[in-house]
């Protein structure tokens, strides 16, 4: 073998994503991470209408074929993808020249995969013609970190763009209890705050493809509204608790102001759960909606 096809050999071995390691040793066997079924995304119920049957497309990854057993990485980044792109179909996303995403549809997570830490070229194709490149971009990977990317339009051109969000957990996931944060994935330049259902603020003036730190949430049953953020000075609030003594009532909430309720959607928290309300959708329109991802 001469040295430009040694070359060739050690960039496409670069690009193939590693199987999630069984600490602290890896089996080789190339496949995908596959999550508890509580671990599961929600995804949306029956917004938008892919296919016409009113449920969304489960992605299909293609496991990595060319894995070496013998040569085991074992210092990883698990990455998978988050398709919040309100004016774009389904895509197929690559990682180098490993397809981890098919047919991947809005409102929907890509399983997890693991690849070594590097540099790697993460392409978005057009799922319906499979030719048409609507992103292409080189993205930083470490060791050890869990990564969602998820798969927005620019605001301005509408063009794709990738938000890189964190999935390591949160401090009060040790502690006995879970948390929450939000991430405003909602096509537009509204800002957003997300309320509990007794009117106390949790996250507010949220941007448009920020997400917060979380919050400590304890277990229980928790009613959210998501609205615009109005002009006014943020208040102080404690750790997330139930309290029944106050409810949102009309369209004004003393202390905080006019309510423009966008959405709203409840949560059963349990312990030792990071929960992320991703949301998505278009500024303006009835058409925003929460997809709710457990991490534990």
């Amino acid at each position: 073998m001469n040295c430009n096809q040694n070359k060739t050999a050690a960039s496409r071995a670069a690009d193939t994503p590693q199987t999630l390691p069984s600490f602290p040793d890896v089996d080789g066997s190339g496949q995908p991470v596959s999550p508890d079924i509580a671990d599961t995304p929600q995804t949306l119920p029956s917004y938008p209408d892919i296919d016409g049957s009113g449920l969304p497309i489960t992605p299909q990854p293609i496991p990595p074929t060319s894995s070496q057993p013998s040569q085991p990485i074992r210092r990883c980044c698990r990455v998978r993808f988050f398709h919040a792109a309100a004016q774009a179909g389904p895509v197929n996303v690559n990682i180098g020249s490993q397809r981890v995403a098919t047919n991947l549809a809005f409102g929907n997570f890509s399983t997890y995969y693991c690849f070594a830490e590097g540099f790697r070229t993460v392409s978005i194709l057009n799922a319906s013609s499979g030719r048409t490149l609507l992103l292409q971009k080189t993205v930083p990977l470490n060791a050890n970190e869990i990564i969602t990317f998820a798969i927005v339009n620019n605001a301005t051109t509408g063009a794709l763009e990738l938000v890189r969000v964190s999935d390591s957990a949160c401090s009060a996931q040790l502690g006995g209890l879970s948390c929450l944060r939000m991430a405003n994935f909602v096509l537009g330049d509204n800002a957003l705050d997300l309320l509990l259902g007794d009117g106390r603020v949790l996250f507010s003036d949220v941007r448009y493809k920020e997400n917060t730190m979380a919050r400590r949430l304890r277990p229980g049953y928790f009613q959210f509204y998501v609205t615009n953020t109005p002009l006014r000075i943020e208040p102080r609030v404690a750790d997330i608790e139930m309290d029944s003594s106050r409810t949102l009532d009309g369209s004004y909430i003393p202390g905080y102001g006019e309510v423009d309720v966008v959405t709203s959607f409840g949560l059963r928290a349990r312990r030792g759960v990071m929960y992320t309300a991703y949301v998505i959708g278009q500024a303006n329109t009835d058409e925003v909606q929460v997809v709710v991802a457990e991490n534990r």
